[in-house]
């Protein structure tokens, strides 16, 4: 797979060593996830803008292309938080490319829509897949999650997870009464029962296995 980096900026916003060392990073990790994950795409776009606010952001947006702004104040402010930014971009960099490899991307082919249990499993899916292969502190923390804080959501989803999702999703994103990035969290607890229940499971081999299949080898009782 040919992977490109492009910067679509306002001239100045990064310098060019900036520039060659964001490209770097996006290269090293994404050419590894492409020996990895089974892509049909020849060819992967990574498009890196600036921002103001924040550190840093990323949507894959199609199956070709991945979307990335990034503060350019925040690789120069302290070595901290350049650091964090830099750990948040890798870890972006294998959880975008996993939804890439999946097919579930913002501009889905005519005909399909995003349903919201689809878009909580391909979350779950994401981050494992990125604790799998670059289990860095940053990430394993992000994988991190409290049954305590979505144990009493799991029977309520039921009713609303073969909704289309919408773009301000409180099961996914949270609000409205339900804890942050709720859906993400409860992602991450299906992935971590499929591994659970299956010892030879893991986010390469269920890329492409549909929300159904997820939940069955779960074992989590969502579907009756």
């Amino acid at each position: 797979m040919e992977i490109e980096s492009v910067f679509s900026s306002p001239a100045g916003s990064f310098s060019k060593k900036e520039e060659e060392f964001l490209a770097r990073i996006i290269s090293e990790h994404a050419e590894k996830i492409a020996t990895i994950l089974p892509f049909k795409q020849e060819k992967l776009t990574f498009v890196i803008s600036p921002r103001t606010k924040g550190d840093i952001s990323a949507f894959a947006k199609a199956c070709g292309l991945i979307e990335i702004s990034i503060n350019p104040d925040g690789l120069r402010e302290s070595d901290n938080r350049r650091k964090k930014i830099i750990e948040q971009l890798i870890y972006i960099i294998y959880h975008e490319m996993h939804h890439v490899c999946r097919g579930y991307v913002g501009e889905l082919p005519e005909g399909e829509e995003h349903i919201l249990i689809g878009s909580i499993i391909s979350e779950g899916l994401a981050d494992s897949f990125a604790a799998e292969q670059y289990p860095s502190a940053h990430i394993l923390r992000k994988n991190d999650v409290d049954f305590s804080e979505i144990g009493g959501w799991l029977g309520k989803i039921k009713e609303v997870m073969w909704n289309k999702e919408r773009a301000d999703d409180s099961w996914l994103y949270g609000g409205k009464g339900k804890p942050a990035m709720l859906g993400y969290k409860i992602g991450r607890f299906i992935i971590q029962k499929v591994k659970e229940n299956n010892q030879n499971a893991d986010s390469v081999k269920l890329v492409n296995s549909s929300p159904k299949e997820i939940l069955e080898l779960s074992g989590i009782r969502l579907l009756n």
